[in-house]
């Protein structure tokens, strides 16, 4: 339990909240990142003008955040550069959360054709990524969002391209009024914008009050069940003392009654609340989500039957940054993982069985590591429980994904009867998505997903967005 794709999505999130905040001089912005009024790390944009013009941007962050008293720092850093016209020439990126490290480069070569080298774990992989060419990198960004100021209400759309997640979102910018806005340790006159960044599986909104230059002063958002802000300072404000907070804690949902393990064997009917979004919980193999109306959902999860699926993406039989099942040292744990198996149902029972042992060290300063790393180091939480199973399911030839969001356990802290959040393997076995679970005592019906993905967390935004929104009204026991 306790996810690390939970932390580092934040981190990945809050770095480019606004993308295009560069100011038009050489500058350097920093921020206090809060979370629920609690200072718990700080940002930085950077922009620098080259001598033949080439302009490079920059968004670092920097969380500190604890669970369970255990403390874990984040580090994200975006970087793009672009020619004097505006060409996309490089970009970067680096992630570091306990010790572990993942790093993207670039090299261009064609026009917005780029080699991408991918570092972490001891291991490097390359790829090709063909941008297209209304793709806009941060400073590019910055020159479209300035026609903004031409008119109250004017709405700006552009193609975002973000490099830690290798792809291209759509944002649109609408310029609402100006007003006297209170920062950090003083006021100024501010226009305040509303971006709307759509992401694949649900869009996000994001407020920001911006000077004539677009470098965002205030910026704010809901996420998580908790009111995020980023405030301009200076850096000894924004790099002082933090206030980090044990945020897991209030993301913890009580069940409406306890649940023994004889219930968890069998199907369960679930109803719940989830406020001030229009996203739903996700539809699985094993989960059935039926929308009852103004924010109500009945979830339907039978952990001895799964819904037949014909439809694998590719992403999940391939391995990845975070799922290198193509790695040697993987394809050997997975012969071993699943010696014995003579079905793929059974080789995947044999490797849940595995990892669930193999993993002796349930570190909780892990942040998020990857399946190389944790087949190295044999520590980590449910994430690393869940991204090890499902590199060696690809590494067997059986697709497999992570899904994300919330388990039942009798007691979390003081705290009993409980859903907290959780990441668990499925695996398509037999024409199905199946679930198995390392960290627990593989799955059961009070797993509840809100989002699947393919190891990478970044892809959790349903998930994370759904997180301290939703409320259990009630528990049945029955096929849904």
């Amino acid at each position: 339990m306790r996810p690390g794709w939970l932390l580092v999505f934040l981190a990945l999130l809050l770095s480019n909240l606004a993308p295009a905040a560069a100011p038009a001089e050489d500058s350097k912005t920093w921020r206090a990142v809060l979370f629920d009024g609690r200072k718990v790390g700080w940002s930085l944009t950077e922009r620098e003008t080259a001598a033949d013009g080439s302009v490079r941007s920059a968004e670092v962050m920097d969380l500190q955040i604890q669970r369970e008293g255990v403390s874990v720092v984040m580090h994200s850093l975006e970087e793009t550069t672009e020619s004097a016209s505006g060409e996309p020439l490089a970009f970067r990126a680096e992630i570091r959360t306990a010790g572990q490290e993942l790093r993207y480069s670039s090299k261009l070569t064609a026009p917005h054709t780029f080699e991408v080298t991918l570092e972490g774990a001891g291991a490097t992989r390359t790829q090709v990524l063909q941008l297209p060419e209304h793709a806009l990198f941060f400073e590019g960004q910055r020159r479209a969002l300035l026609a903004g100021f031409e008119g109250e209400g004017k709405v700006i759309a552009i193609d975002a391209f973000v490099p830690s997640q290798l792809a291209v979102v759509p944002l649109e910018t609408t310029f609402k009024r100006r007003r006297r806005v209170e920062l950090m340790k003083d006021e100024a006159d501010l226009m305040e914008v509303e971006q709307l960044v759509r992401y694949p599986d649900g869009p996000m909104q994001v407020s920001a009050f911006v000077d004539d230059a677009f470098d965002a002063k205030r910026i704010r958002m809901e996420l998580a069940g908790m009111q995020v802000e980023l405030l301009a300072c200076n850096e000894e404000c924004a790099r002082g003392p933090n206030q980090p907070l044990d945020f897991l804690d209030r993301l913890v949902i009580d069940s409406t009654q306890a649940l023994s393990a004889k219930d968890l064997k069998h199907p369960l009917r679930l109803e719940v609340q989830i406020s001030g979004t229009d996203m739903a919980p996700a539809n699985t193999g094993h989960q059935k989500v039926v929308a009852q109306g103004s924010g109500r959902f009945e979830l339907g999860i039978d952990p001895g039957r799964a819904a037949p699926d014909s439809v694998v993406l590719d992403l999940y039989r391939e391995p990845s940054a975070w799922v290198q099942s193509d790695n040697v040292l993987l394809k050997d744990l997975a012969l071993r993982a699943t010696d014995g198996g003579k079905t793929d149902l059974q080789r995947m029972r044999n490797a849940e069985e595995f990892v669930r042992s193999y993993i002796f060290g349930k570190n909780l300063s892990v942040g998020y590591a990857s399946a190389l790393e944790v087949a190295t180091t044999r520590q980590g939480d449910c994430t690393e429980h869940a991204l090890l199973l499902t590199a060696i399911a690809r590494a067997s030839g059986i697709p497999a994904r992570v899904a994300t969001g919330l388990a039942y356990v009798p007691r979390f802290g003081e705290r009993e009867n409980v859903f907290v959040p959780h990441a668990w393997t499925e695996a398509y076995v037999d024409g199905r998505w199946q679930g198995f679970d390392a960290a627990l005592q593989g799955f059961d019906s009070g797993h509840i997903a809100l989002a699947v993905g393919d190891g990478d967390p970044v892809r959790y935004f349903a998930g994370v967005a759904l997180l301290g929104r939703l409320k259990v009204l009630s528990i049945e026991s029955g096929a849904p």
